[in-house]
This record gives C-alpha cells, structure tokens and sequence, in this order.
C-alpha cells in the first residue's frame, strides 16, 4: 500500500490528509532498545522509554491482526517483540475500572466492537498479567485525550515522543518487520480512532 493509497483511503472515510517528508517533522527520532513497544495513544506516560514503536495497544495489536485470541499466543508476541529488541508492553490509565481497561484499542476488541475482528479469549487484566509475568511492561498513562492528529509513520526504525500537544501515533513501519497485513492493520488503526472519535486528520510521514 503507498503513502498515496492511504491518503485517498482516509479521504474516501471523510478524513483530511496529506503526504509529509520526514525532512519536516522536527522530531522525529530513531528508535532504541530502551523504547517501549507501545500504544499510539498520544497521552504522556509515566515510563521513561518514549522511544520506542508506536502500536495499536503495543503488543496487543499484533496479536488482534494476526488473530492471535489466548494467552499463549500473547506471550509468544511478547517474546517475539523483545527478541526484535523492543520492550513490549500494553498500559491502562487513571480513570479506567478496571485500570488496564484504560486502552481504547484493547477496549474496543475485547467488547468486539472491531469489525471482522473476533474478540480475545481474556480480559484486561488477565492480559496485564500475562505480558508482565512473560517479562514485559505495564504503563500508566496520564490525564485525557486531547489529540488533534493522527500521524501515520512510514519511516523504518523512527518514532515520535508523546508530548503535551498530543496526536496518536501509528508507526506503520512496524507491519513488515513483524510480518503483519498492511490493510488489515491500517484499517484497525482507523476504526480505532474514528471509534474514539479522535480527530479525522491525519499526516502521513516519508522519506
């Protein structure tokens, strides 16, 4: 799928988009191996590893887009996440009851209120358990969503820091590297946020 592909998608969805060279966004960062593997939510953390994937619900969106429902197959992506050498993790927030339910991604696909996408076997907190009893993290994340963009990053090996002016971040870079469906999961990452009703803007990021 090109950068142009996606644009006419989100256009045709009744978004507004447009195609931008990594040149023009000012910070813009590679990666590194203390990053977390960790949601697009743009809200701050209380985790220090910023610098890391941006993912549909960090590990649990690999596990919605392949299919994967039990906790097995959970701990295996969470192997597979730290082997690529990313921290893998998924997070709750302060408001949500209970906590872990704080992810809106993982919210929608355990109520299956993801279209053509069949509900995990768990629940959230059984899902916190599992990835941090195979070795990865929990975070906790701060305040409320006021993002105002989405940013789709195609740029390999980069992300964006969570900041106060928030936007959700999808480094869709990382569907080749875990072998995952493009469509599928860029659709995911759409539904998500028009679900959420986040902001319908999105800028997609190249070289």
């Amino acid at each position: 799928m090109t950068p142009a592909q996606i644009v006419e998608i989100l256009e045709g969805r009744g978004w507004t988009a447009e195609i931008v060279k990594k040149a023009d966004v000012a910070d813009l960062v590679e990666v590194n191996d203390e990053g977390l593997f960790k949601c697009v939510d743009g809200r701050c953390s209380d985790h220090s590893g910023m610098q890391g994937p941006k993912v549909l619900g960090g590990v649990y969106g690999v596990a919605a887009t392949r299919g994967v429902l039990d906790l097995e197959g959970l701990s295996g992506i969470v192997g597979e996440v730290s082997q690529a050498g990313y921290v893998p993790s998924v997070h709750g927030d302060e408001f949500a009851d209970p906590a872990p339910m704080g992810c809106g991604f993982f919210k929608l696909w355990s109520q299956g209120e993801l279209p053509g996408l069949e509900p995990p076997s768990y629940d959230s907190v059984n899902g916190k358990a599992q990835v941090v009893g195979a070795g990865g993290v929990y975070e906790t994340l701060e305040g409320s969503h006021s993002e105002s963009k989405v940013m789709i990053n195609l740029v390999s090996k980069t992300t964006l820091v969570p900041k106060e002016d928030q936007r959700f971040v999808v480094d869709a870079w990382i569907t080749a590297e875990f072998n995952l469906d493009v469509p599928t999961y860029l659709t995911l990452a759409v539904e998500t946020v028009e679900r959420l009703n986040g902001p319908l803007v999105a800028q997609v990021i190249v070289e």
